[in-house]
């Protein structure tokens, strides 16, 4: 075997490790935030005047997960009023494992989700609300156990 030969070998090895590294890259799952991102960029200043309104409430909403439940409380001037809006568990890591729930507030201003319809892991909770004509929004980071 010459040197002409461990040339081409080194040429062959190579090409099929670059092959590899894009037929592996080709395969990866890339999950975006959103898959229209551009729409949702243009709407962002409505989203900034929603945390806002969401400031000047009482106190934040808080996030707890006593036991098998996760317990969304909402401050105490929204108790008994009726709030049109959704929360929405997202996941960072795999979009298929999101879970957008109506918000569907008890007497207590609570809105109880089962612990089983998550994984455990890290999620953004995202809150979006509407009450007496105001849009409110507030983004919280959770780990579920």
């Amino acid at each position: 075997m010459n040197w002409g030969h461990s040339i081409i070998i080194v040429f062959v090895l190579f090409a099929i490790g670059i092959l590899t590294l894009v037929t592996r890259s080709m395969q990866t799952r890339i999950d975006m935030v959103t898959p229209d991102y551009y729409a949702e960029e243009l709407k962002y200043q409505a989203t900034i005047d929603a945390r806002n309104n969401t400031g000047a409430l009482s106190a934040p909403v808080r996030v707890q997960q006593p036991g098998d439940t996760i317990e969304i409380t909402f401050p105490g001037e929204l108790k008994g009023e009726h709030l049109q809006g959704k929360v929405h568990f997202y996941r960072p890591s795999d979009s298929r494992r999101d879970i957008t729930l109506p918000l569907q507030l008890d007497d207590a201003g609570r809105l109880l989700v089962s612990r089983s319809q998550l994984d455990r892991g890290p999620y953004r909770i995202k809150m979006q609300w509407q009450h007496n004509g105001k849009d409110y929004f507030q983004e919280t980071q959770f780990y579920v156990q």
